[in-house]
Parts: C-alpha cells; structure tokens; sequence
C-alpha cells in the first residue's frame, strides 16, 4: 500500500538523501542549468521508478510494447501497490474493475477517513517525473525549432498526446457508430418490424441480439473512451506540474504576481488542462458524427437532409461563438482570480500585523471588491452559458420540424419509422451540442492556461556565476560590474497594453531623465569593483537603501548583471536578511537536506546560541517550526537561518545582516564563536549594521547609493576620515571605542551560556513527539455531505424563495421540451391515419389501454377518434393537408419559442442565484479567515488556507453550476418521460422498477466511494499548494544551498499523490458509469422486447413514441445517478468553504465596555500577574509578569532572543487571550474592550516590516482618514520623504508584495511612517530599527522622542542605546521579568543585570 506522504506540510523528506549516481547529470544539477542540451536522466531518486532503477532511454524505446501488453485479455494482479492501471488485461481496463476491491473497501468502511494508506502510490507511467522529464524534452525541442517568440505549448501539448490521439480518434469512430446504430438505425429497423403487417420470430430475435449487444459495445466504447482520455490527462498534468515547478526553480527572479500566477497554474489551471485531455474526445467527434447523420438522414429523406444538417451546423456555430466570448471571459476573470489568490497570500502571511493594526475590515473590503469583479465577470458568462443551454435542447427539434415540415409541404409522405429514425439521428447529434459546447469551452480555457504557462516558462533563467576567478588566491571577483534589478512593478494586463504603447515615447524619455522614476524602480550597481581574498572577513555597512543586500544578491548571481565580470570560486552558504523558515522540525530547518552529523550539528547549534532556546522547547530540536518561523522570535529565525548557513560547511558564506535582530550577548556570541571562531579560514561577506565589529574584519566596504564609496582596512578608513569615519563618529556618539572586544569580562549568564559543545546537554530531546506540534493535519470528513452545507448553499442564493422560482422554471422548460416530442407522436400518428384515409375510409384494430381510450377533439380540424370495441374509424378532416400541417408546425413552432424562452430565463435566474450563493459564501467564509485568532493560522499552513480559496472556490464558481444545472433537468426530464412511457406502455413499468431498485443499489455503494475520493484529492492537494508558497518564498535560499533536487523531488511526491487521487476520482465516476449503462441497456432491451411481443395492438408511432422515451429515461437514469454521486462530491468543496463559515473559532468580543473616542487619555499601563500561553497544551511564554507604566513613560524592554519581549506585545493587542492576570490601560480592562477598538486606539511597529501591494499612500493610510499634507509630514518625520520624492509617482508609486522594491531598512522606515500617521496615546516598537544604520536610528529616536513625547512608548531593542533615554528598563528572561528600574539607578549598581549588558557592550550612559 500507498507509503504516504505525510500531511506535515513541505519538508518532511528533506532528511533523504538522494543517492543518485555521480556519473548521471541532469538538467536539474545547478552547474547545467544554463546547458542547453538536453540530458536524459536517470531516474533514481527522483520519482516513483528509482525504486526499479529504470533509465528514461529504457522507458521512451520499451513504452509502447509496456502499453501494448494491456491488450491481453487477462493479466495477473498486482502486488507492489501501486496504481494498477497499467498491468490489469483489456477486460478489467475496459470495465474499469481493477478498481471494484476500493469501492467495496470504502464502503465497507464507511464512515471512516479515506488516509492515503488506504489508497495506492501512483504507477510509475503517471508519476511526474516520467511525465516532466518527457514534457521537457518536447518543450525543449519546440523552443529550438521555433524560438521562444514563436514557441506553442499547445503545439507541445499534441505532440506529447499524439500516439493517445490516434487511438482517442479510433475509439470516437468505434463509439460513434455503435451509438448511432442504436439511436439511429436500430430505431429506424424496430419500428419499420412494427409497422409491417408480418410476424417474423428470427427477425424480432435478430433485432433483439443486436440491439443487445449494440448497447453494449456502445456503453463499453464510450467508457474506455472517457476512461483514456483520464489517463492521458493525467499524465499531462503531472507532467505540465513537474515542467513547471523545475522551471520555478531556476527562474532568475519571482515578481509577486508571477509568483501568484504560479499557484494559480498548480491551483486550477493544471484541472482544466486535464479535463481538456477528456473533453478532446467530442471535438473529435464532431465530424464524425456530422458525416455519419448526414449519409443515413439522406439514405432516410434524400437532399432534404440539408435541411437538418443546415440547422445543426448554424446551432453549433452560435454555439461555438458563444463558448468563444466565454473563454474570453475566462481570460478576464484570471486576471482578478490572480489579484484575489494573490491578496489572500499577502494577507495570510501578514496577518500578525493586520490584526494588531486593526485594518481587518480594510482587507476584507479589498478582497472582496476583487471578489465582486471577478463574480460579474463569472456572472457573464453564466448569462452567456445559460443562453448557449438554451439552444441545446431546440436544436434537435427544430431539425426535425424543419425538415419534416419542408419534406411534406411538397407533397412528400413519410412513415413513422423514417419520421422517428430522423428524429431519432438528431437527437444522436444532440453531443454537439450537449457536450462539445463544455469541451469547447475547456479547450479555449486550456488554451488560455497554456499561454499563461508559456509565458511562464520562458522567463530569464537564473545562471550561475562562473568559478573562472582571474586570481586564484580571490574568493569572488566582481571587475566593472553594472547589475541592475528588473522592473517588479505589476506585469502588464491585457488592458495596459494599449496605454503601453501610447506611453513608451514618454517613458523612454523618463529612463533618460529620471534615475529612479516609476518606470525605472529598479536599483543599480554601478561600477563595482570587488576581490574578497579566500578565508578573508570583508564588512559591508552604509545607509538603509544603499545596496548592501543588492550586492549579496549580485554575487549570487540573482542581480542581473548588465556588464562586467563576475566569478565565484567555492561553494556558497547563504543568510538572508528575512530568514527563510519552512514548517518543519528545528533540525530540519538547519540541516536542509544535508545528511545529520551529531558531532557537527552540536557545533553548529553551541556556535549560533541555539542551546538555550532548544532547551525551552517543548520537544528540543525536534519541535516543529510554523510556516515563516511563526511560533520563533525574530532572534531566533536569523540564528536558525545563520545555523543552516554554517552546517552546509560551504567554503563562502554570505551574510546579510544576521546580528540586527539579537541582543547585545548573543550578537557578541554569534560574532566571535561562530563567524571568527567555528567559519575560521572560510571566506565570509558580512553586512551588518553592528559597527563595533568592523575592526575585527579584514577589509571594510562602504555601500552608498548602489556605489562602493570606500574601502579598506577599519584604521585606515578611520585615518580618511571619509564616510566611514563620519558613520563611526555617530557611532562613537553612544558607543565607546573598545565596543565588543573579544576578551571582555563575560558574565556569569553569559559563561553559562558559552559553555563549550561537549559539556552541552543532548539536543535529541526523548519528550513526547506530538508535544511539540504546531500544525494540525487536515482531517476529511465522512459520511454524506451534510444538509447544513447544502442549506447554507440555498440560503447564501437568496432562500427556498428563489430556489422554488428556479423549480418552477425548470419543470415548465422540461414540460415544453417533452411535450414536443409528444406532439411529433401525434403529428405523425394523425400524418399516418390521414394518409390511410385518403386511401377511403379504412377500419383496422387498434388494441389500446382503456384508461387512453378517450374521446379527443379538435375543433380546428373537427377529426374525431371513436373507440368502441377496440375498432377505431378515422373520419376524415374537413380541411386540406396544408392547413393540417400549418397547425402543427405553429404549434411546434410556439413550443420551441416556450422552450427557448423558459430555458433562458431559467438560467438567468439559476445564474444569478448560484452566483450570489458562492460570492456570499467566500465573503462569509473570508469574514471567518479574518476574525478567527492567531492560533488557527499557526495550526493552517497558508497553503491549505489558499487552496479552499483558489481550487475549492474554482469548483463552486464554474463546475457546480454545471453539474447542478445537468441534474435538475435531468430529475424533471426523467419524471415525464417516464410518466409518458408508462403512460403510452404501461408494461415498460416492470422494467423500470427493475432498474430503479438495481440502481438505487449501485448509487448506495458508488456515493460514499466517490464522495470520500473527491474529499481524500481536494485535500492532498493543500500540501502541494503549501509547497509551492514556501518555495517562492525561499527561493533564493534553495538555490544558493543547491537544494532544487530535493525541493522538486518533494513537489514530484504531493504531485503524484494529487495525481492518484485525481486518477481514483475519475475511476470511480467510470465505474459507476459503465454498471448504469449497462443495467440500462438491459432495460432498453427489455422495453424493445415488450413492443415486438405487442405488436399490432399498440399504433406504431406511439410504440416509437414510447421507444425513445425509454431510451431517454434509461439513459437519463443512469446519467442521473453519476451525475447526482458527481454534483455530491463537488458538494465537498462547498462543504469545505462552508466549514471555514460555520466551524472556525473566531475572537468573540464579549465587549462590556465601550470606551469613548478619546479613550485611552492618559497611556497608564498596567500589567497584572499575567500568565500566557499561545494554546492550552503548550507551555506559558509569560509568568506572571507584573509591572505599572505610568502615563508618557518611555519604556525599553530588553533581554535575549526568545525572551518573551514580542509576547508582551501580544498580550497587549490581545492576539492571545490571557490564562491567568490582567492588563489594563487607563484603569480599564482590555479583555472587556472590544478587540478592533482596542487594536485601533495602539499603534505598533512590527519585527518584520510589512507592506502590501498597491501603492505607498494605501500602505501609510489604507482607510483614507488623512489628507496628502498630513501623510507627507509623517514621511519626513521617518526620514523618507527625499527618497519617496525621487520616484516618478510618489505616493501614488506601486509598491510589490511584501514592498520588495525597497529595502528592508526603507521597509521599517514606512512602517515607522504609518505609526507616526496613527497619533495613538500606545506606541510598541518591536525591533523597530534592527535593520537601519546607526546615524539613522539616531535620528528616528530623535523623531520618536519628539513626535510621541506625549505618548507611552514600549520600545523592544537589542541595541542598548536605543534604550537608554528611556524612563524605565524593563528586563525579561524566559518569560519572566528579572529587573526592572531606571537606567541610572540600574547603572549605577555593578550587580544588576543591565549595568552587566552595558559592560558587555560598554555603552555610554546618558547624564541623569
């Protein structure tokens, strides 16, 4: 069985290691990125076929005698568990009953989870390694052929589908005519035995037999058809998946939209390419069936066939057209599907900030605006898809009419038989216009996802440096370098390219004019000239915003270079300045892949500070990290990213800023035990903002505005006395000279601390393993979907009201549409008594039921059927045939026009009720998201959140309609065809019985497996999604440690699992298919032979009447039933919004106190024995913590990473609810205030900086509330405001997700901006200024002593200087204060802990 893959989100495996051979290349290897000839892999530790050790040249030159052996009739079962499909004999593939032992499985089993252990691992042909590598091998050859201009991946798409095509077209020619030999001809051959005056018993059994078997090959053909067409799906999409995830690794850049494009292929566009692989078999279809209809409609009627082809041919066409404007509309809404995805994942990864800031509501109305567009758009097309519905059901019959019409006007006579076998061939072209209109649709919208994927795919690719280094003795070589990053503002919209061209003249004007305009935010490096020498310490320091980062990224090679040399000799370790943490254990995330090396990896840990925190952990090293370190302070995170740095034992470490978010001891730690001591004789790159370790480097770099301003040794710099002594000399302002010397008196916490590696205790923690978990798994529900999901569906569409309107329309809109086929019954048995009559009056037996024996007349013609004895006389019309034919035509014709009408309206109504319905339900749903409390976040990757909102929400948008649309016509439909049949043929009632209960049986059993299948596929699929939103995260992080193999192993295993669950689903619905069929056929047959043994007691064109109402009703059936198990389990991804509506813990205000505008007046805070814990079974993060801030005090809390300082923040915005104690502001009780008034009236300053896309007034004042004046003073007071100016649109400029057009320091400077704009009595700086130079955070305490002087400031720092003109320091350890007091009266005893950090750092004290 199924090895599964755990639910613990993205990295589980990391810890394997791939044992690929040396000798093997490939395309994924990082050195051959860039090789443009294309090397077959082995597949050994990359998919599914490792284990059998099957090269790909193996696999290409054998697939086809692998395929061909499924021909065989029987095949022994397979036992390695994996999907079977593959090695099962023709009869079980054909049957779909290698997946009967599932079915009875599941049911067997019902009311229990479907787990992945239940199921089998995908076969090695459907895994998407195989699929990847062959999609590659096409797209690669398509680009060499064509270019990349000219490049089609529809064209790539054929090729790849191309053997499958060839058997797809054989099978719709197969299936084509066995069904039109049952529609058709069969018809045509029964009704002309029921109307000749002879009884032949080999005849009636030959006619039976092969209507028997007809059937069946029909049911079986269109089976494996569909069956086929699932398969080769499949593998496409898994390869399509595969291609783009390797290329996500290698793109050089990921802009925010790219990146939500991206999740958007992997979310719903990867589903639609495979229901193009199905749906593909109708287009084929088309002029097959138009040839077949069109040779037996002129064998039946001559060139009067045109008529009808005429007809079918125009319907189609407006059809055709229709599906056009929809796939245009499709176009359309991805647009806003791409905002919306994209927002979602901005705002579940900020959500920490929202809430403290309060703007919940501004989020949700931005959201749900891009919701609203994106519905009317949605709403469009319905409108337009209700109309294309419309013309579905007419068309057969106004072919008919038609053509009967004009074939009998001149004079023609026609039988019943030719008259039904005609209708009988229209209705075989009604899946022109019943199922190609889908398939059209899914073809343009594939079409529309694989120009996406194109574009995608052929994006810059990241290159390598070179190692060709000019000096051997140099690390990195940068000589005349010039990089310069790509514009990341929005890409442009279908919209935009018009105002593109109209502005290029001006904008070419602007690059000239403007260094840094809008449509140059890019950042240059200009003429960089840099050796790092091997095993040397180089220093890089300047401004926030000078192009420190920006240089990392250029030796990385992710600045794209414009001109110069770059070499990079050695392997790279890299440390980004937002460390990149994936949800996984704490070793995970340090050794990345690596293989574990207990002695190396306790070095590692005692080196980067980590002992203490492990020590803290509920599980050690094994506890689990929350997606982006969620559960871990700031501290923490870079320790972590810096451990996986050193542990890679790289021969070059890049480190960008690792010291900004520790205090004053673990900073002096990390530089002197890890960076000189443990990377001793390793090249390091470190920027930093901690000055007093520049001395200790052997070469300093000056970074000013993207120029390297000065170099060289610290005394020679100082000697200059150029910009680096000016940044020194405001260093020395607060700091004195000897600041972090390595042979400081150490204290006695931070000896304990520095004990050395092998008196550490053991990391490997023996608690229990659950105790440190974070994230839950996802756990699928069971048993029916439930009638809360389907009521809360009819309430969210308006109420039983709207849902009964909807009712009535689609039982009048059936009613007309069955009524035209009785009305051709009459017409023609009335054509066929006429026609007797005008041979003289003539008397024959007519055998009826009494209870349709009844007198009818019809003034118009004044022909009157008298009954008696069962002997019926015709008494002939008193008007001539033309007026006969006049009647009935109108009479046609006006149902037509009922049925167009009714069937429009219908689905305007429909439409517009099943579109309000899921608006309202994401709305609501979305409401939830925002209110539920920060736990939940912690336990739901934003993948799984994501994939509600994206594949969920895709399922209720489009399919559901559909399916919901097929089912309630179908229902209606069925229920007066039946009543009809068995009204006309009241012996057809035993047959029917029969069935119902044989499928009442089959719906019972087919139901829980279909449904528990869709539940078990729509939930494997939130680790994949959750996958691909971590790597874009870490993207860079990945590459630098050459982790790509892993990685997109790691996607290839949640690909495959998706493709299992997909593959199992599709199963289901043709298993369930085929049995229906087949039991209907039985009744077709048993129905056929009813007519024969009646004949001649029943009118002949009742007998065909009945006929084909059978054949509907049997037909429909069974389509009823897969279709109402399909509309179920479709109901899932309504169920699983639903949840998020009704089943989500959100932060309840029991509000007793409703303070008033000015509240708080004063800024007193109180602190009482408050204990906290983040939930009930971990450990409290503070203890009894009590302290009382008076109004205005300026208050610094300090202590080490992990200390508890952000919780204190926590506490005091109410993210985490209390477990013991109180907090209180002004003298009254937070916990009775309302969470939004009491977030609104504090101000806060995030540890990690965040902005959002849109533009920088939105992300300084999202509500509006300030006029520009007022924004543009809070700019200047953070020190932004000549920056700002320099761009083109200034407030109005674009700013990228998570503000990646600025830096981090210019991040927190907004951030500052947006506090400033606030005014509220409660400031919290949390790190504030961890990531700005030192004559900068001078200033902005200067701004915040002066622009909050009024105000009480909590202000968490590790730079103790940032602290010292507070009022109050307030100390924590563990979750505990230690100390608390003024700075002076702390100074001046020498045992305090303060007065021991300050002689650590030997910071200047300020004069009382």
């Amino acid at each position: 069985m199924m090895n599964g893959v755990k639910e613990k989100q993205v990295e589980q495996a990391l810890l394997e290691k791939s044992e690929l051979p040396t000798t093997v290349k490939t395309d994924l290897d990082v050195n051959n990125v860039a090789d443009p000839e294309y090397i077959t892999s082995n597949l050994e530790g990359i998919g599914a076929l490792g284990e059998s050790h099957l090269s790909l040249n193996y696999a290409y030159s054998r697939k086809y005698s692998t395929t061909l052996k499924i021909l065989k009739p029987f095949r022994p079962s397979n036992k390695d568990g994996k999907l079977p499909v593959n090695k099962v004999g023709i009869f079980s593939y054909i049957a779909v009953s290698w997946i009967s032992s599932l079915v009875m499985r599941i049911y067997k089993r019902r009311g229990q989870a479907l787990k992945e252990e239940d199921v089998w691992e995908c076969s090695d042909w459907e895994t998407s390694s195989v699929n990847a590598d062959r999609l590659d091998k096409l797209w690669r050859k398509e680009v060499e052929d064509h270019g990349k201009g000219k490049a089609s991946f529809l064209r790539t798409w054929l090729k790849f589908t191309q053997t499958r095509l060839y058997v797809s077209i054989f099978l719709v020619l197969l299936n084509a005519v066995s069904t039109f030999f049952m529609t058709g001809y069969i018809t045509n051959l029964v009704i002309s035995y029921l109307e000749s005056e002879e009884s032949n018993l080999g005849v009636a059994i030959a006619l039976l037999t092969g209507n028997f078997f007809g059937q069946i090959l029909r049911a079986t053909s269109f089976n494996l058809l569909i069956m086929f067409g699932v398969h080769t799906g499949v593998r496409y999409r898994a390869g399509v998946l595969g291609l783009v995830y390797k290329k996500f690794m290698k793109v050089q850049s990921l802009p925010g939209k790219v990146s939500s494009q991206v999740i958007t292929i992997f979310g719903t566009d990867a589903l639609r390419l495979h229901i193009n692989c199905v749906t593909l078999a109708f287009l084929l279809a088309v002029p097959v069936y138009i040839i077949i209809a069109t040779i037996y409609s002129y064998y039946l009627i001559g060139p009067w066939c045109v008529i009808a082809l005429s007809v079918f041919i125009f319907c189609y066409q407006v059809q055709a057209r229709l599906n056009v404007m929809i796939s245009n509309l499709r176009r359309k809404t991805l647009v806003f599907t791409d905002q919306r995805i994209r927002k979602m994942k901005e705002v579940l990864y900020s959500m920490k900030m929202i809430k403290m800031y309060g703007w919940e509501d501004s989020f949700l109305d931005v959201i749900k605006a891009i919701r609203t567009n994106e519905v009317r758009i949605l709403m469009k097309a319905a409108v337009i898809n209700s109309v294309a519905s419309a013309i579905i059901p007419i068309t057969p019959s106004v072919a008919t009419v038609s053509t009967l019409a004009a074939y009998m006007a001149f004079g023609n006579d026609i039988t019943a038989s030719t008259a039904f076998a005609l209708a009988a061939t229209m209705e075989f072209l009604r899946v022109l216009l019943t199922s190609v209109p889908f398939a059209t649709r899914m073809y343009g919208e594939s079409k529309v996802a694989m120009k996406r994927i194109k574009k995608f795919l052929i994006r810059d690719e990241y290159t390598p440096p070179t190692n060709q280094v000019k000096d051997e003795m140099n690390a990195v070589e940068i000589h005349d370098g010039v990089f310069q990053w790509e514009d990341l503002t929005d890409l442009p919209n279908e919209n935009d390219k018009k105002k593109k061209k109209q502005k290029k003249k001006e904008e070419e004007k602007n690059v000239l004019n403007s260094p840094r305009s809008e449509s140059t935010a890019s950042f240059n490096l200009d003429d960089i000239q840099f050796n790092v020498k091997k095993g040397h310490l180089v220093g890089i320091c300047g401004s926030v915003g000078s192009g420190k980062s920006s240089l990392m990224s250029a030796i990385l090679g992710r600045m794209p270079k414009l001109t110069g040399h770059l070499a990079v000799d050695g392997s790279v370790g890299y440390a980004a300045q937002q460390a990149f943490i994936f949800n996984g254990t704490l070793r995970e995330n340090v050794l990345f892949g690596k293989s574990y090396d207990s002695i190396w990896y306790k070095t590692v840990i005692y080196a980067c500070g980590l002992e203490p925190d492990i020590a803290l952990l509920p599980n050690g090293d094994q506890t689990e990290i929350g997606e982006r370190g969620i559960n871990i302070s700031g501290g923490q995170k870079q320790r972590l990213s810096l451990a996986r740095a050193v542990y890679s034992k790289s021969d070059i470490y890049l480190l960008d800023d690792p010291l900004s978010a520790v205090d004053v001891h673990v900073g002096r730690h990390l530089f002197h035990k890890c960076i000189k001591k443990t990377l001793k004789g390793k090249t390091i790159i470190l920027v930093t903002h901690q000055l007093q370790y520049l001395h200790h480097c052997d070469e300093i770099l000056v970074i000013e505005e993207g120029k390297i301003a000065e170099r060289g040794q610290h005394d020679d710099l100082i000697a200059r006395n150029g910009y680096y002594g000016s940044m020194m000399g405001q260093f020395h302002a607060t700091t004195s000279h000897n600041a972090a010397t390595g042979d400081s008196k150490e204290s006695p916490s931070q000896q304990s601390q520095n004990q050395s590696p092998d008196k550490s205790k053991e990391t490997d923690s023996k608690s229990d393993e659950n105790k440190g978990n974070l994230t839950e798994k996802e756990e699928a529900r069971v048993g029916d979907v439930s009638w809360g999901t389907y009521k809360s569906y009819i309430n969210a569409g308006g109420g039983y009201v709207p849902m009964t309107v909807v009712m009535f329309l689609v039982i009048i809109s059936v009613a007309v549409l069955v009524f035209t086929d009785w009305w051709l019954g009459i017409w023609l048995r009335d054509n066929d008594e006429y026609a007797k009559y005008l041979g003289g009056n003539i008397t024959f037996n007519n055998t009826v039921p009494p209870n349709t024996s009844t007198p009818n007349s019809i003034s118009n013609f004044n022909q009157t059927y008298n009954i008696e004895n069962n002997n019926s006389t015709f008494l002939g019309p008193s008007e001539d045939s033309h007026a006969r034919l006049r009647f009935y035509i109108s009479i046609y014709i006006g149902s037509m026009i009922g049925i167009l009408v009714f069937t429009i309206i219908k689905g305007l109504a429909q439409s517009m009720m099943m579109m309000r319905s899921t608006r309202l339900l994401h709305n609501r749903a979305l409401a939830n998201i925002m209110k539920a409390p920060m736990s939940f976040f912690d336990a739901n990757p934003a993948g799984r959140i994501l994939n509600r909102f994206s594949q969920d929400l895709d399922e209720s948008d489009v399919f559901l309609p559909i399916y919901i649309d097929v089912l309630l016509r179908l229902l209606v439909m069925t229920v007066m065809s039946l009543a009809s049949a068995i009204y006309n043929l009241p012996w057809t009632c035993i047959a029917i019985v029969v069935v119902c209960v044989v499928f009442y049986i089959f719906k019972t059993i087919s139901a829980e497996s279909t449904r528990q299948i869709k539940r078990f596929e729509t939930i494997v699929k939130s680790p994949l999604l959750n996958h691909v939103t971590a790597s874009a995260q870490g993207l860079f992080t990945i590459v630098s440690f050459k982790q790509q193999k892993q990685f997109i192993k790691e996607c290839m295993k949640f690909t495959d699992v998706t493709s299992t669950g997909l593959f199992l689903f599709e199963g289901m619905m043709r298993w369930i298919e085929l049995r229906l069929d087949v039991t209907a056929s039985i009744m077709i047959v048993a129905t056929m032979l009813a007519m024969v043994l009646m004949k001649g007691t029943i009118p002949p064109a009742f007998a065909a009447l009945s006929y084909t109402l059978c054949v509907r009703v049997v037909s429909s059936m069974q389509f009823i039933v897969r279709v109402a198990n399909e509309t179920e389990s479709r109901f899932t991804s309504v169920e699983r919004i639903h949840d998020y509506e009704s089943n989500i813990e959100t932060e309840e205000d029991s509000a007793s106190v409703i303070p008033d505008e000015s509240w708080p007046q004063d800024g007193r805070l109180i602190f009482s024995n408050v204990m906290m814990r983040y939930r009930k079974d971990m450990d409290p993060v503070l203890r009894n913590i009590s302290f009382d801030i008076k109004p205005k005090q300026k208050v610094g809390i300090v202590g080490r990473t992990g200390a508890g300082k952000s919780s204190l923040a926590t506490a005091l915005f109410r993210l985490c609810e209390l477990s013991e104690g109180h907090i209180s502001i002004d003298g009254m009780d937070i916990a009775h205030i309302p969470r939004k008034t009491l977030r609104s009236r504090l101000a806060t300053i995030p540890q990690d900086p965040v902005l959002f896309t849109g533009t920088l007034r939105y992300n300084l004042d999202p509500f509006d509330k300030y006029t520009d004046e007022v924004v543009w003073a809070a700019v200047e007071q953070a020190h932004m405001k000549e920056k700002i100016k320099s761009y083109g649109d200034k407030l109005q400029m674009k700013v990228e997700e998570n503000g990646e057009n600025f830096s981090v320091g210019e991040r927190q400077l907004i951030c500052l901006a947006r506090a400033i704009l606030r005014r509220n009595k409660i400031l919290v700086l949390d790190e504030a200024t961890a990531s700005i130079d030192t004559s900068t955070d001078a200033m902005i305490q200067q701004t915040i002593r002066e622009s909050f002087s009024d105000c009480t400031v909590l202000t968490i720092a590790h730079r103790l200087n940032t602290v010292l003109h507070c009022d109050v320091i307030l100390i924590l350890e563990a979750g505990e204060v230690l100390e608390t007091g003024k700075p002076q009266d702390l100074l001046s005893n020498p045992e305090s802990v303060f007065n021991r950090m300050i002689r650590a750092q030997t910071v200047k004290t300020p004069s009382p």
